[in-house]
């Protein structure tokens, strides 16, 4: 996990991110240099009316660029809110769309579903308080503060060495909440996630446990993961409303202290009003941003930990595309294989298994799966359930790799006469279309079907299908990938369905099904079997 105050990878990953720090930094900047002006004019012109008696016709124009210079600060501020907000919407937009991409491009397998569901929902909404306040603040502190204390070691050194002599505590106070409060937020986001997946899961199987009589079973672990939940949000809470308490003690100590000091030079003639008066004015703001960051990090903390595990999958995502860029040709499982296939008979896309296994919890499966599905016809992949079909056709795309030995490899021969080639990566999945076992109906499909909530499980998969078909046509996809089509079809849907993939095929595109439906392999033109 990053240690430092802004995770660098968070700037070279998220382009939002880097335009929001890149503007945010330009604000502080003008936003410090309008304070101080004001604080300076301020403070001559009240030291000014007080020692000389003067009246406000004589410091019209300190007046002047005072009544310009409020504004400007209030504009700034109201452009940071605003614009804050629209950045971190983007920012969250886009680490979510990426991080779903990278987790559609891993091995299933290995992927936290409950945690990672929980993340990409209430964990990474959490980059909105540290967009909109914990950077800001921590912005305003690494240029503000060092601007301000400047000014003030001008103006009078010994508030500015008070200042410095405590500022320092602030930092070590949020350091040590900080080590408090990371371990309880990770447990909290990972309570929580334990608690929406089985609360998912206990919706889903209703209908099962009523038609049981066990409806009220799931009650006792659903309070207890709450109560769970509860404990460590409290956790964190109790830490922040202390760790709050003692940040604002601190700064207001410190400022009294500056204040006391100023006091006393005052009275024994060795400061000028003015210049107390104007130390006086921007004090405040040298601890303000220090205590802001303290204020914002319990808001943007859950923001931190779901975005350094993120920006872990993708940094390690984007190694793993480095690595195989380097690899030259390999199997689609990611084991290496032959350079060139054999050319088969027909032209276009072959997919070929060779002792392909991929070893999990209970052994290997598939184990050992050997055959080839040639362009033009309706080949399956056959066995019983739990066998490894569904893994053997994501080896093949080159998402399941780990534990996979033996090769999943498509070879391209569509000229006539030119050595196939084998088609990994992007270049692969341009040409697939693929569904798993319960497919997503995108906005498209929701479009031409209108509304879908009203739809069963074998409605949604003929439409999946269906459209998914349409599109490989216009794209001129030319293998297809389907796993479970007919799960949840009756006997004439099975056989519409296979009917329409009985011409695709004719049209020249690889047709491959994962099933264990007889009606299916009945049907098919060639059969692997899938063994565990």
């Amino acid at each position: 996990m990053s240690t430092g105050p802004v995770d660098p990878r968070l700037l070279r990953l998220s382009t939002p991110t880097r335009r929001w720090t890149a503007v945010l930094a330009a604000v502080t900047a003008l936003r410090t240099v309008a304070l101080v002006a004001s604080g300076v004019l301020l403070g001559h012109v009240g030291a000014a009316v007080v020692t000389d008696h003067t009246g406000v016709p004589d410091h019209r124009t300190a007046l002047i660029w005072l009544g310009i210079l409020v504004p400007v600060q209030a504009g700034l501020a109201w452009a940071e809110k605003r614009y804050s907000h629209r950045a971190a919407a983007r920012a969250t937009e886009d680490l979510r769309v990426r991080a779903l991409d990278a987790l559609a491009h891993r091995d299933p397998r290995s992927v936290d579903r409950a945690a990672w569901r929980t993340l990409l929902t209430e964990g990474v909404d959490g980059l909105g308080p540290y967009l909109t306040g914990y950077l800001p603040a921590l912005l305003s502190t690494a240029l503000a503060t060092p601007a301000i204390l400047v000014v003030v070691w001008f103006l009078d050194v010994g508030s500015a060495v008070i200042a410095i002599v405590t500022l320092p505590l602030i930092p070590v106070f949020m350091w040590l909440v900080g080590t408090l409060t990371a371990g309880r937020t990770e447990r909290k986001l990972a309570t929580l996630g334990v608690l929406s997946d089985q609360l998912l899961d206990l919706v889903t199987g209703l209908p099962t446990l009523r038609a049981l009589g066990r409806l009220h079973a799931p009650v006792t672990e659903v309070r207890r993961l709450s109560d769970r939940h509860r404990r460590s949000t409290m956790e964190v809470l109790r830490i922040a409303f202390l760790s709050s308490m003692v940040l604002e003690f601190l700064a207001t100590l410190s400022i009294a202290l500056v204040a006391v000091g100023i006091g006393f030079r005052l009275l024994d003639g060795s400061m000028t009003l003015a210049a107390g008066l104007t130390v006086l004015i921007i004090i405040p703001e040298v601890y303000n941003p220090v205590r802001q960051v303290g204020a914002r990090f319990h808001d943007a903390r859950d923001g931190i930990v779901a975005v350094d595990r993120i920006l872990t999958l993708l940094g390690g995502t984007q190694e793993d595309a480095g690595a195989a860029g380097h690899t030259g040709h390999t199997g689609a499982s990611g084991a290496s294989g032959p350079a060139v296939a054999p050319v088969p008979a027909a032209t276009g896309l072959t997919v070929t298994f060779d002792h392909l296994s991929a070893t999990g919890r209970d052994g290997p499966r598939p184990r050992d799966v050997t055959g080839t599905a040639a362009p033009g016809q309706l080949t399956v992949l056959t066995g019983p359930n739990g066998a490894g079909k569904s893994t053997a056709l994501l080896a093949l795309l080159g998402i399941a790799t780990d534990g996979v030995s033996g090769t999943a490899v498509v070879t391209d021969s569509t000229v006539d006469g030119d050595p196939a080639t084998v088609l990994t990566g992007p270049a692969l999945w341009e040409r697939t279309s693929y569904l798993p076992q319960r497919p997503v109906l995108d906005a498209v499909d929701a479009t031409a079907v209108g509304d879908t909530s009203g739809l069963s499980l074998g409605q949604r998969q003929r439409v999946a299908v269906s459209a998914e078909l349409d599109r490989g046509r216009a794209t001129g996809r030319d293998l297809v990938l389907l796993d479970e089509p007919t799960a949840h079809l009756d006997t004439d849907s099975a056989r519409a369905m296979l009917d329409t993939l009985a011409r695709r095929a004719a049209d020249g595109a690889t047709v491959l099904v994962a099933t264990h439906d007889p009606v299916v392999t009945a049907a098919a033109d060639h059969r692997i079997e899938v063994r565990s």
